[in-house]
Formats: structure tokens, sequence, C-alpha cells
């Protein structure tokens, strides 16, 4: 009998999506550290353009869980960075934005890397309602930012 691997409810079509592209080239280990009571390993990059005063970071966490007998490892990457409203007069507002991507994967389970290529790209489709020529339908997203979680 031939053994497989798949994950429920994750569709591997695709659609042609204009994704914006980080800085990655810019990303700079500022540290990675590990929690001795926890075991948990964070590594924080600092992206190099823009005021050192307002810094953008990037994190990468990975945490091993094992609740009721579970094992799962926990992975979150989180954008820290800014909004701004500069009014073109001199009054310039800073105030902080976060964004997080996470997933918990069972550890004592098979997750092909495939799947969860495509898993990660369902959890990202959901924020959006359909693309057109590349272009992503924003009306799931504006509801979110406008504080309606009922998208559909």
């Amino acid at each position: 009998m031939t053994h497989t691997y798949s994950l429920d409810h994750v569709a591997s079509a695709t659609e042609s999506v204009n994704v914006e592209t980080a800085a990655k080239s810019e990303m700079t280990l500022r540290s990675t550290d590990v929690d001795p009571k926890t075991g948990d390993v964070v590594s924080t990059y600092v992206l190099a353009s823009g005021d050192s005063r307002y810094e953008a970071t990037v994190t990468y966490k990975v945490q091993e869980q094992n609740k009721v007998g579970a094992p799962t490892r926990r992975c979150v990457v989180t954008l820290n960075t800014w909004a701004t409203d500069d009014d073109g007069a001199g009054l310039v507002v800073k105030k902080p934005i976060t964004g997080s991507i996470s997933f918990i994967v069972p550890t004592d389970l098979t997750i092909e890397l495939a799947d969860m290529d495509d898993f990660i790209g369902n959890l990202f489709s959901f924020l959006y309602a359909s693309v057109s020529t590349g272009t992503r339908n924003t009306t799931y997203l504006q509801k979110l930012l406008y504080g309606v979680p009922q998208v559909v």
C-alpha cells in the first residue's frame, strides 16, 4: 500500500498574483536568541533602509510545543515598521505597524515542503476575494482594515 502525505482543504490551483516583494537584500542579522526556559529560538533582522530612529525589523520565531502529548512546531514571521503621516509642512507623525504570519505544524507527522508552500499560498489568498490580471481584489482586506471580520 502506498503511503501518502497531504494537507486537507489546501488547493494546489494557482492564480497569477502580483505580490509586492520585501527588500530582503537589506536584511542584516541583529541577533539570534534562545529562551532558556522555553527553548524558543528568535532571529531578529533589521532592514537597512530608512531612519535609524524608526527602524524596521523582521523576526523569525520557532517554538517547539507539546500540548496534551501532541508535539507541534509554531513558526512566526513578523514585520515591524511604521505608519507615517507627513502633512508636507513639517509635521510628521509616526506610529508602529506590525504584521505576522504564523503556522503550527505537527512535528510527529510528515509535512511535505511543497504542501506547506501551497498552504501558505492558500492562507495568503484568504486576504483577497479574487484576482484579475494579476491584481488582487482588496474587498476582504478593506473590510478587515475597517474592523469587519465578515468578509463574504
